[in-house]
């Protein structure tokens, strides 16, 4: 047998359990710091890390959702507006499109008196005050003309026998182009003066003016002209392609710059020259004086004239 050493008991260090039978882990992180200033740096690195996180979010929201897109998305709404305003003026009456009408085609507001139209004349023709109006259907102030003093005008003079307006053919804003639109819109009213219809069609080229030399007046929108105020298809087409009409046309052009007319709107009120284009007030005080101290005098005869600001010059 051989020889038994006693080294004593055997002593083993107890292992705390945790309730559920397992050993008891730490609750510090494997990498936590020991200290309280390890801490507080720690938790400045957090900090930074967060910041970081956030300015990254931040860079990638996507621009519509920014507020600062939202600024340059209504500057050019009203930016659009302005220019739809500027080349269709009449856009803020309260006008459209017409549902009844194609190609985006304005019904005019504007109405001729029955028995006064002839030709291209309107009103009596014993009318102690005669205004000439030399205008392009182009011209967008001759077009406001039209649209905005001309109705007045009938109303309180034409009508009551004080004034006759007469139309006159000044067409060169096409000049250039092809087609000339312009030479082609004041043919169409010619056209229409054959069927007794100029003034209607006149005020229909006046209200659908879109620009000049842009298709506003190209065949097929003159053509629906026509048909909105029940003109003759075939006649109307068949005078749109008449080389003596669009002559007419050039001739009266090149007679209104004899007489002195170089922009549009020119007119002559029983010969007083107006350029561009006058208001209401103006135009009624003219007409009023004219009928009260003279009777109508040939176009242009007056040696004066009345500027107003405004109007398209010609070249």
């Amino acid at each position: 047998m051989g020889t038994v050493i006693d080294r004593g008991p055997a002593t083993i260090a107890p292992v705390p359990f945790s309730t559920l039978g397992g050993p008891v882990l730490s609750r510090r992180p494997k990498n936590a710091p020991a200290s309280r200033r390890e801490r507080r740096l720690a938790q400045r690195a957090a900090d930074r890390e967060m910041e970081r996180a956030r300015a990254a979010r931040g860079r990638s929201t996507p621009p519509w959702r920014q507020p600062v897109a939202i600024v340059p998305a209504g500057a050019i709404v009203v930016a659009i507006a302005a220019l739809l305003l500027v080349t269709r003026p009449w856009a803020g009456t309260g006008q459209g499109g017409s549902g009844d009408l194609p190609l985006g085609l304005i019904r005019p507001t504007a109405t001729v008196p029955a028995g006064l139209a002839d030709g291209k004349a309107l009103g009596s023709a014993g009318a102690p005050v005669t205004i000439d109006i030399w205008a392009d259907f182009q011209c967008p102030v001759c077009g406001r003309l039209a649209r905005e003093v001309e109705p007045r005008v009938v109303t309180d003079f034409v009508e009551k026998g004080i004034v006759r307006l007469v139309a006159h053919d000044f067409a060169f804003l096409g000049s250039g182009h092809t087609p000339d639109e312009s030479i082609m819109a004041a043919t169409a009213a010619r056209c229409a003066s054959t069927q007794g219809r100029y003034w209607e069609y006149a005020d229909f080229l006046f209200w659908n003016q879109d620009g000049e030399n842009k298709g506003a007046f190209r065949q097929e929108r003159l053509q629906a002209m026509a048909d909105a105020i029940g003109l003759d298809r075939t006649a109307f087409e068949a005078c749109l392609t008449d080389a003596s009409v669009r002559g007419a046309v050039q001739q009266e052009t090149a007679a209104g710059a004899a007489l002195g007319v170089k922009a549009t709107p020119t007119l002559f009120v029983n010969g007083q020259k107006m350029e561009g284009l006058p208001t209401y007030e103006q135009l009624a005080a003219a007409s009023t004086q004219a009928a009260g101290s003279a009777t109508p005098g040939p176009v242009g005869s007056a040696p004066a004239s009345s500027p107003i600001p405004g109007g398209s010059a010609s070249p």
